[in-house]
C-alpha cells in the first residue's frame, strides 16, 4: 500500500488504492485522508460505488434518508447478484433472509424498530448493566493467573455474545455454535467472501433458522422473560404481525450478529488502542471517570462499521458531484471519524475531547443504532472491568502483528495475543 505522499510531495492519486483489496483494508485511514483532500465524494473505478469519506457529506446524506434510501444488500449488488445456488439453499431448505433493520427503509424499517427500539432505551440498559459488569468480571475470573492471552476469543467475543444470549433466552452451552453462526451471517456482508464460503455460510444461517424456528414455537407454548417471547407477543398484536421469516431475520440479523460483532471489534480495536498509546492508558489509571469518554473515542478511531450503503432516489448534487437516480453510495464512516476538519488531532485518543459522541459510528436519524445504549455499555464495563484487574497491557512477544479480516464493511481483528499486567 501506498503512503499518502510520495518522495516529491505530490498527492497520491486515489485510483492507485483499491478499498476492495485486503492490504488496504489492514489500515485505509492513508487512502481516507487522501480522498478526503482529492474527493471526498470518489466514484470507485474498480465497481462504480462512489465513497463518502467527509464527516459533513455523511452526515448530510443520513439527514436525508427519503433523498438516500438504505434498503441496498451488500450481496445483491454484486456483479452476478446473490448465486442461485445461494437463494435454493434458503429457499427449499429454511427461509430467505429480508433485510435488517439497518438496510430497510419504511414501512418495513417503521414496524421492525417499533419492536425493537424499545428493547434497548437507556433505562433497560441501566437494568441490564449489573448482568454486563458480572459477565466481563466472570470472564476475567477466567484467566486469573495467566499473563499471555488471546485477547478476542478469550474476552471480547465472549462477552457481548454471552450478554445477548441471556438477553434472548438461550443457554450458554450453545455460545461456540452461536459464533460459527453469527460468522456465517456476518461475512457474506464483508463481500470479500468466496463462493463456496459464501455457500457454506448460507447453510450455517439456515441451521441456525430451524434453532429458532424450534425456541420460538416453545416460547408460543410457555413465554418466558426473554427478548424471544416478546418478539412472539409483538408478532399477535396489529401493528407489529410478523411472520416467521422476519421473525427470524429480526431475531438472527437485528439481535443476534448485530448485538456481538460490532462490540466485539469495538473492544479489541479500543485494547489495541491503548497498547499503542501508553499516555492515554495513564490518564486513564489517573481518572477513571474518563473512562466514558474512552468508549466514545474507540469508536470514532475504529468505527466497527467502516461503512454502510445507500442508493440515490432522484439526481441531485452532492459535493459538487452529479449523482443520478440510481447511484450506489458506500458512506465511509471510518474515514468521517477522522475527518480533520471536524476533529482535531483526529488520529489519535484525546480523552478531554470536545463533545466526544459527536461521531457518527452509531448513525443518526432514522437509522441510529438502535442498541448504541446496550454497546456503549459493554465497552464501559468491559474497559472498567480490565483497568480493575491491569495496571497494562502489551503485545504478546513470539506473535505476529495483529491483522484485520477482510471486509469493505467492517473492521474485526482476526486475533490479539497480548500480555497483562496484573495490579
Amino acid at each position: 500500500m501506498k503512503s499518502e505522499m510520495d518522495n516529491q510531495n505530490v498527492p497520491v492519486a486515489l485510483d492507485s488504492w483499491n478499498l476492495m483489496e485486503p492490504q488496504v483494508q489492514q489500515c485505509p485511514y492513508d487512502f481516507y485522508k487522501a480522498a478526503r483532500a482529492q474527493a471526498p465524494v470518489y466514484r470507485m473505478p474498480q465497481n462504480g460505488f462512489y465513497l463518502v469519506t467527509s464527516f459533513e457529506l455523511c452526515r448530510e446524506i443520513m439527514r436525508h434518508p427519503d433523498l438516500y434510501e438504505s434498503g441496498v444488500s451488500p450481496m445483491a449488488i454484486k456483479p452476478d447478484g446473490v448465486p442461485q445456488e445461494i437463494i435454493d439453499v434458503y429457499q427449499k431448505q429454511g427461509w430467505l433472509p429480508l433485510a435488517s433493520c439497518s438496510t430497510s427503509d419504511p414501512p418495513v424499517h417503521t414496524r421492525v424498530r417499533k419492536f425493537l427500539e424499545p428493547l434497548f432505551t437507556v433505562q433497560r440498559v441501566r437494568g441490564i448493566k449489573p448482568l454486563i459488569d458480572r459477565t466481563a468480571v466472570a470472564l476475567l475470573d477466567g484467566l486469573a493467573g495467566r499473563t499471555g492471552i488471546e485477547f478476542v476469543h478469550e474476552f471480547a467475543h465472549p462477552l457481548p455474545m454471552i450478554v445477548i444470549a441471556d438477553l434472548i433466552g438461550i443457554p450458554h452451552d450453545d455460545l461456540n455454535r452461536f459464533k460459527a453462526w453469527s460468522d456465517a451471517i456476518v461475512e457474506p456482508f464483508s463481500m470479500m467472501v468466496s463462493a463456496e464460503r459464501e455457500l457454506e455460510c448460507a447453510r450455517l444461517v439456515v441451521e441456525m433458522q430451524h434453532y429458532f424456528a424450534a425456541e420460538l414455537e416453545q416460547r408460543r407454548r410457555a413465554p418466558r422473560a426473554d427478548l424471544l417471547s416478546e418478539l412472539v407477543q409483538a408478532s399477535a398484536r396489529p401493528e407489529t404481525n410478523f411472520n416467521l421469516q422476519e421473525q427470524l431475520t429480526i431475531i438472527t440479523i437485528d439481535l443476534l450478529a448485530s448485538g456481538n460483532e460490532t462490540t466485539t471489534a469495538a473492544i479489541t480495536s479500543g485494547l489495541l488502542l491503548l497498547i499503542r498509546d501508553p499516555k492515554a492508558l495513564a490518564e486513564l489509571r489517573a481518572d477513571r471517570n474518563l473512562t466514558a469518554n474512552l468508549v466514545e473515542e474507540i469508536l470514532r478511531l475504529e468505527s466497527p462499521a467502516q461503512g454502510m450503503f445507500r442508493r440515490v432516489v432522484k439526481p441531485t448534487l452532492l459535493g459538487g458531484v452529479e449523482l443520478a437516480a440510481g447511484d450506489l453510495l458506500s458512506l465511509r464512516f471510518g474515514s468521517a471519524n477522522r475527518d480533520e476538519a471536524q476533529f482535531p488531532d483526529a488520529d489519535r485518543i484525546d480523552l478531554d475531547r470536545k463533545q466526544p459522541g459527536k461521531h457518527l459510528a452509531l448513525g443518526i436519524g432514522r437509522h441510529h443504532c438502535i442498541g448504541a445504549q446496550l454497546a456503549r455499555q459493554e465497552l464501559s464495563s468491559a474497559f472498567s472491568a480490565l483497568l480493575d484487574r491491569y495496571r497494562g497491557f502489551s503485545l504478546l512477544v513470539g506473535h505476529a502483528e495483529p491483522d484485520y479480516q477482510p471486509s469493505f464493511f467492517g473492521r474485526n481483528l482476526r486475533e490479539l495475543w497480548v500480555t497483562l499486567e496484573p495490579i
